[in-house]
């Protein structure tokens, strides 16, 4: 059922994506006006309860200390992003500054396309993801293939399952599962590390909808598997790099699976055990939770950050400005002035939301320069409008430095690779220069 649910694309009025996605796009698309409501009225309980956080310090509770606790400076975030998001909805901005964050290009788009996907998506994916995780799935693939992951990117074969969940369904999800399993004693703190920042891509109908924006639909094949193999062996060089900051230490002792057998009849027998001892009713209640706590604690940072970096990118140079020194260096790996110059700020504003790039480059004239920087978009990986924000909040360990360290890592080893496939493509005649 899991497996259906997200790794299966299905075609559903002409359009191929998971039965996950089909039933996503249909709540977003014919309930955006409730999903808002709830969105509003988990701002109003955010506000209220890390208020009163703040003030008692502990409820003596485990699930609203998970709430509703946090060091003031999350809790004076989690604030105003909540007021934000109440404030701009109901437009009770001034004009001078509404016209800045409350526009169609910044603070509105989060609250009316960008959030209710957002909240929707986690419902589904975090209630829904155990049918993959839970019931013995992740002992069985992890089995068979633990000698390759090992051998590649240094991780568990466990670790495979939520790679391919990410690689066709979201990766914001992988994080929260790589997190939940971290938490379990599954990994270590620096194999969920390099777990959480090498496959968490975002999924396939993404891809969709960004290869449309990019006039690439007619190689899209092409496109997001050079975005696959990418990101594949982008995680295979980072993986090998010193991560000094992540130990080899268990968050708990958990009960990882064996990885010394790795045959078919043990994989079966480790699988089965597994379905058998889980019990359905407490993962059903860790799950429903676990969106609880999203909600309460994500989506507020979510709108604040978010809006702040489209803001910057859409109402100030802040960013042509900053990657002005990386237009000579795109001119000098053969890219003509003017479409460097379009290609440059695109590179590193992926940073603030994973649809900024393609939106700032769509109108270039170069169909190499759109393909290089839509599968650098994707091979980044980290953007704080979702995943950067999913990273520091979760138990890993990661900061705002680390996640920009992360960023641009990925960003220095994938672009070769893209550019090399692009010019690989272009010389065959499936892109023009």
């Amino acid at each position: 059922m899991g497996i259906w649910l997200f790794l299966v694309p299905i075609v559903i009025g002409g359009e191929s994506a998971m039965l996950l996605g089909h039933i996503k796009s249909y709540i977003v698309n014919g309930y955006v006006g409730v999903v808002k409501s709830f969105m509003i009225g988990f701002a109003v309980v955010t506000i209220f309860g890390t208020i009163f956080g703040i003030k008692k310090k502990t409820f003596n509770d485990r699930v609203l200390d998970e709430f509703f606790i946090s060091s003031k400076f999350v809790s004076i975030v989690r604030i105003i992003g909540a007021l934000s998001l109440i404030l701009i909805a109901y437009n009770f901005l001034p004009n001078v500054i509404g016209d800045v964050v409350a526009d169609e290009g910044t603070g509105l788009m989060m609250i009316n396309e960008l959030l209710p996907t957002i909240l929707v998506t986690f419902l589904l994916e975090v209630m829904l993801i155990p049918l993959l995780t839970s019931f013995g799935l992740v002992e069985f693939i992890g089995t068979l293939i633990a000698p390759y992951m090992r051998k590649l990117f240094r991780v568990p074969g466990y670790a495979a399952i939520d790679a391919l969940a990410s690689f066709v369904g979201d990766g914001t999800i992988g994080i929260v599962v790589t997190d939940q399993q971290y938490e379990k004693g599954y990994y270590t703190q620096k194999e969920a590390a390099i777990i959480a920042t090498s496959f968490s891509l975002v999924g396939i109908s993404f891809a969709i909808m960004m290869a449309d924006l990019l006039r690439l639909s007619h190689i899209f094949g092409y496109f997001y598997g050079s975005i696959v193999v990418c990101t594949i062996l982008t995680g295979v060089v980072i993986s090998r790099l010193p991560l000094k900051k992540f130990k080899d230490n268990y968050y708990k002792e958990g009960e990882a699976p064996n990885e010394r057998d790795t045959s078919m009849s043990y994989a079966l027998r480790l699988a089965s055990d597994v379905a058998g001892r889980t019990k359905a009713t407490k993962v059903l209640k860790d799950s429903f939770l676990k969106v609880l706590t999203i909600y309460v604690t994500f989506t507020p940072v979510i709108m604040l950050i978010g809006t702040i970096g489209l803001v910057l990118a859409e109402k100030t140079i802040v960013f042509q400005v900053i990657t002005a020194p990386m237009v000579p260096f795109l001119e000098f790996v053969g890219f003509e002035r003017e479409i460097a110059q379009y290609m440059a700020p695109s590179m590193i504003i992926g940073i603030t939301d994973m649809w900024l790039p393609a939106v700032f480059i769509k109108d270039c004239p170069s169909e190499l320069a759109r393909f290089v920087i839509g599968g650098l978009t994707f091979s980044q990986l980290i953007y704080f409008s979702e995943t950067g924000i999913i990273l520091m909040n979760s138990k890993i360990g990661f900061n705002f430095f680390d996640v920009m360290k992360i960023f641009f890592l990925r960003s220095i080893v994938a672009f070769p690779m893209i550019y090399g496939v692009g010019l690989f493509m272009l010389k065959i005649g499936l892109l023009a220069n």
